[in-house]
């Protein structure tokens, strides 16, 4: 059918070249042209159509794929956050225990400073004392008073540095008197 139609347009051209002053002629064979033109643009665009379809079908396919992978790399990115996350709350769980272990730490600093300075003190009280009296009595008096106050707690009062002048009850064993008698007869069963 497109072989007739061009032959017939083909034959439309040869009359209006035979019979240029044919107004009629001549004005079919503009239509004529025209609906040529047209439909080389028609189809042109038609073509153009399809490639842009191919194109976009493509473009869809690609955007479908990047898409997809977007996806798992997102939640490879969200596992990964989730884990740091954890990591961070443990991080944060270990930092508190050491902040507390540390002001622990500081607070026994602090309590055997204070008693490194409070013993300092008692030698430096001391030791004045010690200088000040001539008694030798009362300068070994003042060291047993210092050391048992630095090595003795006041709990553990146990009586350091007594001497215990009690006798042993010997209630089975004779004892010896005091008076001069006794001692005389005690020397001579010897």
């Amino acid at each position: 059918m497109t072989i007739d139609i061009d032959t017939r347009v083909k034959d439309v051209y040869k009359l209006a070249k035979t019979y240029p002053n044919n107004a009629e002629l001549q004005e079919a064979v503009g239509i004529v042209k025209t609906l040529r033109r047209s439909r080389g643009q028609l189809v042109y665009r038609s073509e153009q159509h399809k490639i842009d379809k191919k194109k976009l079908k493509a473009e869809i396919v690609t955007l479908s794929k990047e898409n997809q992978e977007l996806e798992v790399q997102i939640k490879i990115k969200y596992e990964t956050i989730e884990l740091l996350k954890s990591e961070l709350t443990q991080i944060n769980e270990q930092m508190t225990q050491l902040t507390q272990e540390k002001q622990r730490m500081i607070a026994q600093r602090d309590r055997v400073v204070a008693q490194l300075r409070k013993i300092e003190t008692e030698v430096e009280i001391a030791t004045i004392k010690v200088r000040e009296t001539n008694d030798l009595f009362q300068k070994f008096s003042i060291i047993w008073t210092l050391i048992q106050s630095l090595f003795f707690t006041a709990d553990d009062q146990q009586g350091y540095g007594r001497i215990d002048n009690k006798l042993p009850n010997f209630k089975d064993k004779p004892q010896m008197g005091t008076s001069p008698a006794d001692i005389g007869r005690n020397l001579s069963d010897k």
